[in-house]
């Protein structure tokens, strides 16, 4: 192998490496992004606000812990979920 080629698979190699680390720093930053506004939408949220569940279930929040939150899905039918689970408002 000459100099010609030894420098351009060094090329390759180093946009490939600066290529892999800009990517996972713009997806770290996205996803951070993501958690801090989910995390200040839970914070947000009343008891008596309408929620909405990931798995596409309406309900009325009816008690907020730490880890968990309830649920009141109908009358007199209250589910526990964890946070992670409410997405949105309803």
């Amino acid at each position: 192998m000459d100099a010609k080629n030894i420098l351009f698979i060094s090329l390759i190699v180093v946009v490939f490496i600066c290529y892999i680390v800009i990517s996972t720093i713009i997806r770290y930053k996205g996803i951070k992004e993501n958690n801090e506004k989910h995390l200040k939408f839970l914070n947000e949220l009343n008891v008596g606000d309408k929620v909405l569940l990931n798995s596409g279930i309406f309900g009325t929040l009816k008690d907020k812990n730490k880890d968990s939150y309830s649920v009141e899905i109908s009358k007199s039918t209250v589910i526990k979920v964890l946070s992670s689970s409410i997405i949105g408002r309803g």
